[in-house]
């Protein structure tokens, strides 16, 4: 006999059957995972090395699998694939066996025993099983199987036990589903199938066809927690991103939809036709002077009565909400100063509403939320009007169904988009997600539309429901919110390296002779010509647009051409909503925000626009800060402004020049890359270096004004060391990796420092040339990075005299003279290349190599020379210093100055450094000997070949010589001969008997 656990689930089951189409909800779409597992697993066995990233890809595609999990999969994965093979070589090389299981659990647990749990290993071991067999080897989820099991009474036959037990329990009760199933009129084909309706009844709602009843009794057997908030309001989920910001503004917005007295006072209605109508001319009025927002809105709403400046309060309340980089304390202090304008009697903030305040928010508002506030508040104003316009029926569908509120709101005039997605998220945070950037919503929905099927249309409404079904897909049994900003989602919609923040433009109006600069603040909008261009969607590549091109231009040269692609790919598809253009007439530069799309008009003179809302008070262009001048400067007719993008939202923000609302947070802005105040030198560093503080102080000046310097002098004068230990002193210790070290050599070429095309493998094990940077380059876009901007980077150049320096720097020798300005570049001329001004950079140029006197003048204009010389300037008696500090007999420091008198009277530069004596091995009487006899002897036959012969140049400057010229004793030490050199001519003392004087150093 049945157990009764089970025809009530059977029951339950029936009632879903007749009301959920199973096979779009569940059946396919499984399918059509195990097909692409199949795929995947073929490659595997093929062991291609892109194996792992493609199963990546099919599982994080799916709903299956914890995200937590997953991420730390990826991690194992990308590490040490050959570690993750020796697991999954257990489910997909041979027989499938689920008693493997346990082998395969006890193989994966130990690389991460955190994150790794029984459960989520199960459920990765039935992936893999699915791509074997999908329609025995069904899915496994460890918090659905024992709810499952439990609700039918089996959860006392293993559900805690064994791995390989855990999944065939599954496997047990799918089975006995499918044997109920046609008593109750259900028709299943397979595991999978009864896999897809266990999965349905435990997870999803009631439909309207079911009666209160039947709902009611539903919900109470599976164990729901109902609440009559949960029938009557919007926005019941089962994950919340932030549920007590959605529960205080479901409070607002459901008060005043229905006309309902302010949660502001419990008492005055606020979103009334007259109270709207009143705050739209007031915030619409420009003769309040200037000022910060809240100091302009206060003279705004001076005489204003209750019900408006409550209903800006509210307002002002859901705008700034659900932000996530704004304080609790900032929040509650707008929305309070707002409340003590209010007229009559006192209104303070309730605790529930302080709550909201206080509580987490749920999206990054990033620039665009801080500083249009005021446009949010003005479209939120307007969104009152017209729902006090709209019938009662309306507004009631609007609360009972989500794809009728965004209706209500996509209506509102004047769209504000990323306003709109915010109040559509709050008022349905079940089903419309925290994602306020259109391009953001467009790659995610079309980064996972394989889990629903495809996508179903590109709508705003079919986009959030597909948006809506993807992260019920996604969540799966996981009561985590899905996070589409956290991997390892993150990386599958937005691309590594692709920028998602804000950026800057300038638009030229001035565009075929025709001034366009009245139409554009008129109409509020901004627009090139593109009378030729054909009709590129929005979001096209760069070669769909320059293929565009290709064909409408055809009159104008191939170079005019390239400048138009880049244009028009600019303005159609880099640009973004919430991205600052900016445009310039005559003495003063007009500032606006992107708030549409763009989009094709017919009106030949601006045919590509897109809408912005402009600010009407022009800026002075003029002693603009930098790196304004240099970027208002650059080519072309839509120019990437984005390296100024902290001074233009700085601009954007204040109202009056100079005040700064105390009211409004400091959110982080992009910085600005500037030259960074280098720290000073300490004694500790001198110290460390064996040379005077004020030396190495006046480097650290030099480098502060010039930011290129170059150090040159003799052999052994430690001129990369030195370079290398001021350059971290000057990074931070912390920040080792901000200096970066390359050495120049005669076939050093512009390619191998900057940028060139590599070889390269392509698809299909073709091979190809892809343009692959060089150091300077990489180190420049470190160094241009927001959070890097002021911080300084530095690139040494060793050896720098000893490559082609014109052909290794090219057209690079313009930015190391001019740092405020860019250039375009070889393999990429239509972009602008900045050096960033906080990257310095250290050459080291040995005179005794190649004199720097080869060095063209270009190259000693753009770097300041620091001469180190054993017996001048920061070098001289570094030696002595050295050999003082480590409590060291003086006698190498005697030898290298009687070396060097020697050497000065033929040739300064070929002088001997003091690191030849630093090291260890020149303390013994040996290593003294082989120092002078491998190291300083070749050296000194190379400089005086010509001029003295081999002989000469060992009696000359052997270390028997410098021995006697420094007034020491001679011992044997200093006589040995090389192979087949005898002692007649040799220059050297004749052999004697060695003293006991010869048995130390001095």
């Amino acid at each position: 006999m049945t157990d009764l656990r089970w025809t009530q689930f059977m029951e339950f089951a029936a009632l879903f059957t007749k009301t959920v189409d199973l096979d779009a909800e569940e059946y396919k779409y499984k399918l059509a995972l195990a097909e692409r597992l199949r795929k995947t697993r073929e490659i595997y066995l093929n062991r291609d090395p892109v194996w792992f990233e493609v199963l990546r890809r099919d599982i994080s595609s799916s709903n299956l699998m914890n995200q937590y999990f997953m991420m730390r999969l990826v991690d194992l994965g990308r590490s040490t694939p050959g570690d993750l093979r020796k697991v999954i070589d257990l489910l997909w090389d041979g027989e499938p066996d689920i008693r493997r299981i346990d082998d395969f659990t006890a193989r994966l647990r130990p690389h991460n025993p955190e994150q790794f749990s029984v459960g989520g290993v199960v459920g990765f071991a039935s992936i893999l099983l699915l791509a074997r067999d999908p329609y025995t080897y069904p899915p496994y989820r460890a918090r659905a199987v024992k709810k499952f099991l439990k609700l039918v009474g089996w959860e006392d036959r293993g559900a805690n036990g064994d791995p390989a037990r855990r999944y065939e329990l599954l496997l047990q009760s799918l089975d006995e589903l499918i044997r109920l199933a046609p008593e109750y009129g259900i028709k299943l084909r397979d595991r999978l199938d009864a896999q897809g309706l266990m999965w349905t009844v435990l997870n999803v709602d009631p439909t309207d066809e079911w009666s209160s009843t039947e709902s009611a009794a539903f919900r109470a057997w599976r164990g729901d927690k109902v609440t009559a908030e949960d029938v009557t309001e919007p926005g019941n989920s089962g994950a919340s991103k932030a549920p007590e910001v959605e529960s205080t503004a479901r409070l607002l917005l459901s008060a005043g939809l229905r006309g309902e007295p302010s949660p502001m006072d419990g008492s005055t209605p606020t979103w009334t036709s007259e109270a709207a109508a009143d705050l739209a001319s007031r915030i619409a009025n420009p003769d309040v002077g200037t000022g910060s927002l809240m100091s302009k809105l206060e003279r705004q709403l001076a005489t204003a009565s209750r019900e408006t400046v409550l209903l800006a309060a509210e307002l002002l309340y859901l705008q700034v909400l659900p932000l996530s980089n704004v304080m609790a304390a900032t929040k509650i202090a707008r929305i309070e100063k707002v409340l003590s304008w209010v007229p009559g009697s006192a209104v303070e903030l309730s605790a529930e509403l302080r709550k909201g305040l206080e509580a987490p928010g749920a999206f990054n508002g990033g620039v665009g939320f801080n500083i249009q506030v005021a446009d949010h508040l003005g479209w939120l104003t307007r969104f009152v009007e017209h729902v006090t316009e709209q019938p009662m029926s309306l507004i009631n569908a609007a609360l009972e169904d989500p794809w009728t509120f965004i209706s209500l709101t996509q209506a509102v005039p004047r769209d504000w988009p990323t306003i709109r997605y915010s109040i559509d998220y709050l008022a349905w945070p079940s089903h419309l997600q925290p994602v306020v950037k259109k391009d953001h919503r467009i790659k995610i929905r079309n980064a996972f539309a394989d889990i629903i099927g495809g996508p179903t249309g590109d709508s705003e409404t079919d986009i959030a429901k597909d948006l809506h079904h993807i992260r019920q897909a996604q969540q799966g049994e996981s009561s985590d919110f899905i996070e589409w900003y956290r991997e390892p989602y993150l990386s599958e919609w937005q691309p590594s390296g692709e920028d998602a923040g804000q950026r800057a433009w300038l638009v030229r109006q001035n565009q075929g002779g025709i001034a366009m600069l009245d139409s554009w603040l008129l109409g509020e909008f901004v627009s090139t010509r593109a009378q030729h261009l054909g009709s590129p969607k929005p979001g096209s590549s760069y070669d769909q647009v320059q293929a565009a091109v290709n064909a409408g231009y055809q009159h104008i040269d191939y170079s005019e051409r390239k400048a138009r692609a880049q244009e028009y790919y600019r303005f159609l598809s880099q640009m973004k909503v919430d991205d600052f253009v900016l445009t310039a007439f005559e003495s003063s530069l007009y500032l606006g925000v992107v708030t549409g799309e763009a989009e094709y008009v017919d009106d030949e003179t601006s045919r590509l626009r897109r809408s912005v809302a402009w600010r009407k008070k022009p800026l002075e262009n003029g002693d603009l800060p930098a790196p304004m001048p240099r970027l208002l400067e650059e080519q072309g007719s839509v120019v990437d402004l984005t390296d100024g993008l902290s001074v233009i939202s700085a601009w954007y923000a204040e109202e009056e020049p100079g005040e700064v609302p105390p009211e409004e947070e400091p959110i982080a802005q992009p910085q600005i890359a500037v030259v960074p105040q280098l720290r000073e030198a300490t004694a500790e560093l001198a110290a460390k270096l064996h040379v005077e503080r004020d030396d190495v102080q006046e480097v650290i000046r030099l480098l502060q004004t010039r930011q290129q310097i170059v150090f040159y002098g003799p052999p052994g004068t430690g001129k990369t060391y030195l370079a290398g230990k001021i350059a971290r002193f000057l990074a931070g210790e912390e920040h080792g990796d901000h200096v970066k070290t390359v050495q120049f050599h005669p076939s050093y070429a512009y390619e191998d420092f900057f940028e060139g095309y590599r070889p390269a493998k392509t698809e299909g094990d073709n091979v190809g040339f892809s343009l692959e940077p060089g150091p300077l380059r990489r180190i420049a876009a470190e160094a241009s990075l927001d959070g890097n901007r002021d911080k300084p980077y530095f690139l040494i150049i060793d050896e720098m005299n000893r490559g082609n320096l014109a052909k290794i720097f090219g057209e690079l020798y313009f930015l190391l003279e001019y740092r405020d300005q860019g250039i375009n570049l070889q393999y990429n001329p239509q972009q602008t290349f900045v050096l960033p001004p906080n990257l310095f950079i250290i050459g080291t140029m040995n005179t005794s190599d190649r004199s720097i006197a080869m060095v063209d003048a270009a190259i000693r204009r753009r770097f300041a020379f620091v001469e180190l010389h054993p017996q001048d300037g920061m070098i001289s008696g570094m030696l002595e210093r050295f050999l003082a500090a480590n409590g060291k007999p003086s006698l190498r420091a005697e030898l290298l100055n009687a070396l060097n008198s020697e050497i000065e009277a033929t040739n300064r530069d070929l002088m001997i450094g003091p690191s030849y004596f630093m090291k260890p091995h020149a303390e013994s009487d040996q290593g003294l000997e082989e120092i002078w006899k491998y190291e300083l002897m070749p050296l000194l036959e190379e400089q005086y070949f010509g001029r003295l012969n081999r002989d000469k140049v060992r009696e000359k400057f052997g270390l028997a010589a410098m021995r006697r010229k420094a007034g020491m004793d001679v011992g044997p030490v200093d006589i040995v001969l090389e192979p087949g050199v005898g002692s007649a001519g040799a220059g050297d003392a004749p052999v004697g008997p060695r003293s006991e004087s010869d048995e130390t150093e001095a």
